[in-house]
């Protein structure tokens, strides 16, 4: 805050030069987004571990409860980091978010669960009663195929306009 002097651009470390006390602060930086996430995880982490994860024999993790609660913890953190830099702004993970999750949750699983408990696969029409939730399939798949390409699309140009994933720049 200090370096960035007066007017201080909108990213904060732009106002720190380039270099290896840029890439200290970028380091610390890290330690503290994972530390506060692994704090902040908590729910996720103990989720993931109940449903699976305890299950681990390798090395011993079945039975080595804080041993595999940091494996856990940092793979975790290492994978938000990875999504992190991989997608530039917010607004763009929360539209992939949206189009992976929104279509999905909202049409196209109603549909799949009503053609199940009606005994009709998801993608076959055998009469014009089913003609609803077939074209309710049909749509909700291109509506998710649209979102997702739009917000790839998106997610693209703002690599160009600023740089590609774990650039820095």
């Amino acid at each position: 805050c200090v370096l960035a002097g007066d007017n201080p651009p909108s990213l904060l470390f732009d106002a720190i030069d380039e270099g290896p006390i840029r890439k200290f602060a970028g380091f610390l930086l890290w330690i503290h987004v994972a530390v506060s996430y692994a704090i902040n995880s908590q729910a996720l982490t103990s989720s993931i571990d109940r449903v699976m994860f305890h299950r681990i024999g390798l090395c011993g993790l079945k039975h080595k409860d804080r041993r595999r609660w940091a494996l856990l913890t940092f793979l975790i953190s290492t994978s938000s980091y990875l999504v992190a830099n991989a997608v530039p702004f917010f607004k763009d993970l929360v539209a992939l978010i949206g189009a992976l999750t929104s279509v999905p949750l909202t049409l196209l699983l109603p549909a799949i669960l009503y053609r199940r408990v009606a005994g009709i696969p998801a993608f076959v029409l055998k009469s014009r009663h089913d003609l609803k939730s077939y074209l309710l399939v049909v749509f909700s798949l291109v509506f998710l195929l649209c979102g997702l390409f739009g917000a790839l699309d998106s997610i693209e140009l703002d690599w160009s306009k600023h740089g590609p994933p774990f650039s820095c720049s």
